[in-house]
C-alpha cells in the first residue's frame, strides 16, 4: 500500500513539473493545462480530505466523538466571529466603496476568524511548552 502510494506521488509530481515545464516551450497555450491540473489536484484534495475522514470514521467510531467536539468548536467559533463582523460600506483603493453587505460581512468574518485561530496556535503553542518544561 504504501509503495503504491509513494509511486502515486512521484506521478502526481512528474505530471506537475511537466505542466510547469510547458510553459516556456508552449507560451500561453500551456496555462490552459496548468488550470486544468489545478483544478484535477484540488479536486483529488478535496475527494481525499472528504473520504479519509469518513473511513477512520466507520473504523474508529470512539475517536468520531474528539471529531464532532472540534467541529463543534469551529461552527460556535464561525458564529460568534459571523456576529461580531460589520457590513458597513468601506471606501477602496478607487475612491470608491465597497457596499455589498454579504461579502462586508463574510470577508470581516474570514478575518476575525483567522485572528481566533492564530490567538489559538500561540496560546497552545505557549501551554505545550510549558507542559513541556516540566516532564
Amino acid at each position: 500500500m504504501k509503495k503504491g502510494l509513494s509511486i502515486l506521488k512521484f506521478v502526481l509530481l512528474a505530471i506537475s513539473v511537466v505542466s510547469v515545464a510547458l510553459l516556456p516551450i508552449m507560451g500561453e497555450e500551456s496555462v490552459g493545462i496548468m488550470l486544468t491540473w489545478a483544478y484535477i489536484l484540488l479536486g483529488l484534495t478535496v475527494a481525499v480530505s472528504i473520504i479519509l475522514p469518513l473511513i477512520n470514521l466507520i473504523k474508529n467510531p470512539k475517536g468520531a466523538i474528539g471529531t464532532f467536539v472540534g467541529l463543534a468548536i469551529v461552527v460556535v467559533v464561525m458564529g460568534v466571529c459571523y456576529a461580531l463582523a460589520s457590513d458597513l460600506p468601506v471606501v477602496n483603493s478607487a475612491g470608491g466603496f465597497f457596499e455589498d453587505p454579504t461579502l462586508l460581512k463574510l470577508s470581516d468574518m474570514g478575518l476575525y476568524a483567522t485572528y481566533v485561530a492564530l490567538a489559538a496556535a500561540i496560546v497552545i503553542s505557549i501551554f505545550g511548552e510549558i507542559k513541556n518544561s516540566f516532564k
